[in-house]
């Protein structure tokens, strides 16, 4: 008999969970349907990822193989910026040490923090994401297997080029904030800034795309029956945090994008003695940096919400409050920024607005924690290690959000600000609320994708030498800050009564690095001599657990079928359901064997809505990513040829990667599928996952747009003249004449989505071609427009931020050409019908949203000059 704690297989268990408190350790969890051998073998060859080697690897697609990738590199910077810390650490052992120079203690802090937020923490919560959500779901890949390669390897490509300024001696050195002035041109010459900028923007446009096919894998591939309602509070957290990734790491991008324009062209964004702002940088940065905080929270305590439960042997007690609660502190997290800010010398009503708006975010925060701790009193816990890391988070993160509430008041936080308190503060939330549940969950899922259990008796070692390693370093801190220690000082003098308290930060340190050794070494014996787990070595409620450990290519022959927040808890059967629902599932166990076949189901009740084939495993991924880094990579050094040719690479590879595949024939027995069950099968992609992806996309844009809008508005404000130097009003003569051409594009757009559905091939492609036409017009007329201003984007911050939005503009356009000339070019080669639409469709719905776009930018560009002057 294995020594596993409890065991699904054991005689005698209880076939299904009662509805009672206490869940019993001897339940017996119903099982995934198991295909023929026959139908195994072809399943698992259809879903293999290609034959060993450096292309096939290259090529791989698998959730858990991409997943794993990308949990592996951000555990790898996670031991840098470790390594950095401990190196700190050494330097602040005792006053005026002289082991590391002031330069160098710059570049590592920088460093430290950069990775530690860029790097490892939102990667390493995307990766669990990728490799989780399918078997949680009940499916059996992700939405976007390529993307997911693709962030991947932005992500990889992104952090190498980080870490290559060592190799050139040119290390950032202004935080992981990087505030203007000092990361301007004038403080911060040379290129050290620009890896900064550059090299992580790479990894957040990773981040973002990996944020994309989470939100579409949660709302439309959930297993029959898994309403909004039943969803594992994992995946609502996960959800939250997707869209809060769109919404914060874009006005970063744009934030940097700035900053990058200001160093290497000349603009004036951030210079205050050509009407730019330092401060916009600082609003810029915080609108993406307080939400990273909640990004990072939110994932961890919805693994909580998954660990506790099973270990405390209970359901959650307040699933819907916490819903609510990680819903609301999604949205108010956005609401924080200034927070950050409070020493800048912003009016009193504004502090007092973003005070209270901080200390009412523990609200929501507090519910979760409420219902996690009633849960665990109520319970009868199991003391393995996955439950001694949630419990140390409990703790830990309280803590943290104790101190949070505190700093959130004015008059305290202009006494710690820049202080050792706020490091002690900032390490509370950020490791006990996020590090601590990420090792619970390796702890807890690994054993799933290994086939073999972590050492417990390392485990425990594992937990207690970090949890008392973490408090020895950080809690001192709160003191010495107290007591007036800044923070981002290499040294500091005797006699300040600091001595003792840096002394026992660094003791804390070992040992939480040992303690981080141990689990490398238990991490690497368990996977050679692991004790092999059963099915479900948790007694879990998950649908994860249904499977095989590790689970096949292929996950679930037959998708379950949900009736309950608990499956496994509740349910003795995951196939039973209505004769229309159990038909679909139970025929995606027999067929398409030739192609890779999942579900799509609606939004509120996850009712089935489509059959539709994952795309393969393909290289153009790779080359895009390659293009990308390639692009960023060489504005690090200026070199713009390079920076073309990586455009080319890029373009090669988007137009690879959506090269659609020949029309397929539908066998008889899909047409008699589709006739019984009412389900549209498309063995050449999904129409509902396309269009919410292009819907995400230009929500993406806005997002953007958004961020521009609100930098000229910013600048506006802060001038005394608008526009500013006494420049004269833009002409409006030819974006005039180029609305009404816009507005006419969209007439053709909407056509051709209605000649497509009617088959109309021929209207169709005059409308597509009429509608190219009139997109020509309307980039030649406002580029001319563009030329004849007086001014350029150097004059002065005005000038700056009218090309920024102008130039913003004429990118969406030249991304609508690109789409209306693919679209075209597989019009005319008959791929496109009234069942293959969505190419179409997205195109007519860039277009159409294009409108309002181009209103708002010539609204705010060409109509708010003549509203009058500045703030």
């Amino acid at each position: 008999m294995s020594a596993t704690p409890w065991h699904d297989e054991e005689e005698g268990a209880t076939a299904v969970a009662p509805h009672t408190e206490i869940i019993p350790l001897n339940v017996k969890t119903p099982t995934a349907d198991a295909p023929d051998p026959a139908t195994a073998a072809a399943l698992e060859e259809q879903w293999a990822d290609p034959a060993p080697g450096i292309i096939g690897s290259l090529k791989a697609i698998q959730n858990d193989v991409v997943g794993g990738r990308i949990m592996r590199t951000a555990f790898g910077f996670f031991l840098i910026a470790g390594m950095l810390a401990v190196l700190m650490r050494f330097q602040l052992i005792q006053p005026e040490n002289d082991l590391i120079a002031p330069d160098t203690f710059n570049g590592l802090f920088t460093m430290h923090g950069s990775t530690m937020m860029y790097l490892f923490a939102v990667p390493m919560i995307e990766g669990m994401a990728i490799v989780m959500l399918p078997p949680l779901l009940g499916n059996r890949e992700m939405p976007f297997p390529r993307l997911g390669v693709f962030s991947y390897y932005t992500f990889l490509l992104g952090g190498l080029l980080f870490f290559s300024s060592y190799l050139l001696s040119s290390v950032p050195d202004a935080g992981w904030f990087a505030y203007a002035p000092l990361s301007g041109p004038e403080y911060s010459p040379g290129i050290a800034l620009d890896y900064w900028l550059l090299a992580l923007g790479v990894a957040e446009v990773a981040a973002i795309a990996a944020g994309i096919e989470i939100i579409i894998a949660i709302l439309r591939m959930r297993a029959p029956g898994m309403s909004l309602g039943r969803m594992p509070l994992f995946l609502w957290a996960m959800l939250v945090t997707a869209f809060s990734i769109l919404f914060a790491f874009t006005p970063l991008i744009v934030g940097s994008l700035l900053l990058e324009l200001d160093r290497k062209i000349g603009t004036q964004f951030f210079n205050p003695n050509m009407g730019g702002s330092a401060v916009l940088w600082q609003h810029l940065f915080w609108i993406f940096g307080h939400p990273e905080v909640y990004i990072q929270f939110l994932p961890a305590t919805g693994m909580m919400a998954m660990i506790i439960p099973v270990f405390s042997r209970r359901r959650i007690i307040g699933y819907p409050l916490v819903v609510v609660a990680m819903v609301a502190t999604g949205f108010i997290s956005f609401l924080l920024w200034v927070h950050h800010m409070f020493a800048v010398g912003l009016p009193q009503v504004t502090l007092g607005l973003f005070t209270a708006a901080s200390i009412f975010i523990a609200i929501p925060t507090g519910v979760q924690i409420f219902a996690y701790v009633v849960t665990v009193l109520f319970g009868r816990p199991l003391w393995k290690t996955p439950y001694l890391f949630a419990i140390g988070f409990l703790f830990t993160f309280v803590m943290g959000g104790i101190t949070g509430v505190m700093v959130g008041v004015v008059p305290f936080d202009w006494q710690v600000h820049d202080s050792y308190f706020v490091v002690a503060h900032l390490h509370y939330v950020l490791i006990g609320g996020v590090v601590f549940p990420i090792f619970a969950a390796i702890y807890y899922w690994m054993p799933k994708f290994t086939g073999t259990l972590l050492n417990e008796t390392l485990g425990k070692w594992n937990f207690w030498l970090m949890f008392i390693g973490f408090h020895v370093t950080f809690f001192p801190q709160h003191i010495s800050g107290l007591m007036g220690m800044p923070r981002r000082v290499y040294t500091y003098p005797p006699g300040m009564g600091w001595d003792i308290f840096n002394l026992i930060s660094t003791i804390g340190a070992v040992i939480l690095a040992v303690g981080v050794l141990v689990f490398l070494v238990n991490f690497f014996y368990s996977h050679r001599q692991g004790e092999p787990v059963v099915r479900n070595p948790w007694g879990a409620d998950s649908l994860e657990w249904a499977l095989t450990s590790p689970p096949a290519n292929y996950g679930f022959s037959v998708p379950p079928i949900v009736h309950g927040r608990h499956p496994l808890w509740d349910q003795d059967s995951l196939a039973k359901g209505t004769e229309r629902v159990e038909g679909i599932v139970q025929g995606l166990a027999r067929w398409p064997l030739k192609w890779r076949a999942t579900l799509v189901t609606t939004i509120t009740d996850a009712a089935p809505v489509e059959i539709f084939r994952v795309s393969g495993p393909s290289f153009w991924p790779v080359v895009c990513a390659v293009g990308l880094v390639t692009v960023f990579g060489s504005e690090i050094f200026s070199l713009r040829p390079v920076a073309l040719i990586g455009i080319g690479i890029l373009l090669i590879g988007v137009v690879g990667w959506n090269w659609p595949q020949p029309n397929p024939t539908s066998t008889e027995e899909e047409l008699a599928f589709e006739a019984k069950y009412g389900i549209p099968v498309r063995p050449y992609g999904s129409r509902v996952v396309t269009l919410s992806a292009m819907w995400l996309w230009l929500l993406l844009l806005g997002i953007a747009l958004t961020t521009f809008t609100f930098t000229y508005f910013y600048l506006r404000v802060e001038s005394s003249m608008w526009p500013q130097g006494n420049l004269p009003l833009p002409n409006v003569l030819w974006v005039a004449l180029a609305t009404p051409l816009l507005l006419a594009n969209g007439f053709t757009a909407r056509r051709s989505v209605q000649h497509i559905r009617a088959d109309e091939q021929g209207r169709l492609r005059l409308m597509l071609g009429l509608g190219f036409l009139l997109e020509v017009a309307v980039l030649a007329l406002f580029v001319y427009d563009l030329g004849q201003m007086p001014f350029d984007w150097s004059t002065n911050a005005y000038g700056s931020i009218f090309f920024a939005i102008a130039g913003f503009m004429i990118l969406l356009l030249l991304i609508g050409l690109g789409t209306n000339l693919f679209t075209q070019f597989w019009t005319w080669r008959g791929i496109y019908s009234s069942t293959r639409s969505a190419t179409v469709e997205n195109n007519a719905n860039y277009w159409l949203v294009m409108i309002p776009y181009w209103l708002i930018v010539v609204g705010i560009l060409y109509g708010s000059p003549y509203l009058g002057g500045g703030g």
